[in-house]
């Protein structure tokens, strides 16, 4: 069996994802699969995936589900001790698996190591760093990934499957934050590990922007509001610093339509 399982899910992703796929085969460590969930495309994605050869096994899905739905589906399929994700627009440098799979063989009790990462536009220029805005964490993260903003960019994951197993699957009705929620499942109960150069290239999409970042920070508090609620010494212990964070969080929100909505210039609108 491959030792690295790598979930790719697709929903119409024809413009770039001969060079998601390419950047998968292109890398030095060579003993994967990709396991790919078309989600009910209805253009070239199908046709594209299966001109590929055995090793990316290719699903479908009858009706386009919600995402983390969708990653659940994808990883029932997984062979391999470890999974790595990669959305169909986003790409991986070619010694990412590589370097990853070195730090669980020097430390078995880490379950999921993370790497900076490009953030790119939609042309492939790069326009910084994951790390540039939010400082990484390893070991016990939990308490610093509960507090701050999600600083684990999924397409740079690797997880051990015997963790994923344990955890549970991904809430299957997230469209945005799903890989927060599993984040902070796994680094409640077990270490992880970084590794500080870019590894993989992140894409924007400015067009969904506004959706997402609304969707995305409804469904984080939710998060919030669940852990406080499965574990009350979250409160006793962080209670200012939960509250200042969903006021913040809020606030962002707050800000980004205040420019696009009432068109007022970005230092004004930063009241925060």
């Amino acid at each position: 069996m491959p030792e690295v399982s790598v979930i790719m899910n697709c929903l119409n992703c024809e413009k770039f994802l001969s060079e998601a796929i390419d950047s998968v085969y292109d890398q030095n460590y060579q003993d994967w699969e990709i396991i790919f969930w078309d989600n009910a495309s209805t253009d070239n994605s199908a046709d594209i995936a299966k001109s590929y050869d055995n090793r990316l096994r290719y699903f479908r899905g009858e009706h386009t589900i919600p995402l983390g739905y969708a990653r659940n589906m994808a990883l029932e399929k997984a062979t391999g001790t470890y999974v790595a994700f990669l959305d169909c627009d986003d790409l991986w440098l070619p010694e990412k698996l590589e370097k990853q799979i070195e730090l669980f063989k020097k430390n078995p009790e880490v379950a999921l190591v993370y790497s900076n990462c490009y953030v790119i536009d939609m042309s492939g220029n790069i326009m910084k760093t994951s790390f540039e805005t939010s400082e990484p964490a390893r070991g016990q993260a939990f308490n610093e990934l509960f507090l701050r903003n999600n600083f684990i960019p999924l397409l740079t994951v690797v997880i051990r499957k015997t963790v994923l197993d344990k955890v549970g699957k991904f809430e299957p009705l997230y469209k945005i934050s799903e890989e927060y929620d599993i984040f902070l499942k796994i680094t409640h109960s077990h270490l992880i590990d970084y590794v500080d150069s870019p590894l993989a290239k992140y894409r924007v999409h400015s067009a969904n922007f506004s959706i997402n970042l609304n969707i995305g920070i409804k469904e984080e508090l939710e998060i919030l509001d669940k852990w406080l609620s499965k574990d009350p010494s979250l409160s006793r212990q962080f209670g200012n610093k939960i509250r200042l964070k969903k006021l913040k969080r809020l606030a962002v929100l707050c800000n980004f339509y205040l420019v696009k909505y009432l068109h007022l210039p970005k230092k004004l609108a930063k009241f925060y």
